[in-house]
């Protein structure tokens, strides 16, 4: 099956190893947590069952977590094929995670198996929410997780990876492709596969916006997390 994960395009030579340092793919190299020592062991690649989820997108528990979401994530959608029935491959809650952070948020009102005190709680009731993929497909209704996310803690290799053709955050946040097909002006597209129809499906948007030929716009370099 697919599952789907964000990315920003800084980060597209490495996933795609156009510097030849046989480290493609998506490496599980972003901790679970800090305090509570199974979290913080736990490394992994972090995903979504869908493009725009609507356990996240309408989300009651977390008023707003799709946009704390976005702005955290890169614009680009990146699909990724992953056995149902992979010893790696899990759900977790997030809710846990956020049940610390909306404390301090008024409009919050946070149900009882999230409203964990100290960070530390939160990180364990997270990493003891996870299970495999294939349990959570059979027993979604049963289980009810507020924010479902997909976990994989090994790396997925480039085979695995691919850059979707639907990509619903590129155009909110449309500068920063602008910026970033500049640079792509002056590198080999044709490296990484899919790029190419992604520039071609935007392109008469990128003429109406960008009308200064090749050189393009000044390039603003950015400092971007997550």
């Amino acid at each position: 099956m697919l599952v789907y994960h964000y990315t920003h395009f800084d980060d597209l030579r490495r996933i795609f190893d156009m510097g030849g340092t046989s480290r493609s793919g998506l490496r599980a190299r972003r901790r679970m947590g800090h305090y509570d020592l199974e979290a913080f062991q736990t490394g992994a690649v972090f995903a979504l069952l869908e493009p725009t989820p609507k356990d996240w997108v309408g989300n009651q528990d977390f008023p707003g977590i799709w946009q704390f979401l976005k702005e955290a994530i890169g614009p680009l959608l990146l699909e990724v094929a992953v056995d149902v029935h992979s010893k790696d491959a899990f759900v977790v809650d997030r809710g846990h995670m956020e049940g610390v952070f909306y404390q301090g948020i008024p409009e919050a009102r946070i149900p009882m198996p999230y409203a964990h005190i100290t960070q530390e709680e939160a990180e364990r009731a997270y990493i003891h929410s996870k299970i495999p993929l294939a349990d959570y497909l059979q027993r979604r209704g049963e289980l009810s997780y507020s924010l479902p996310e997909v976990i994989i803690t090994d790396h997925v290799p480039l085979e695995n990876v691919r850059i979707a053709e639907e990509q619903p955050l590129i155009e909110e946040r449309w500068e920063e492709y602008v910026d970033y097909r500049r640079t792509f002006l002056r590198t080999e597209t044709g490296a990484i596969p899919g790029l190419d129809r992604l520039h071609a499906k935007y392109a008469q948007k990128l003429q109406e916006t960008w009308p200064h030929g090749a050189e393009g716009p000044p390039y603003r370099s950015r400092d971007m997390k997550g």
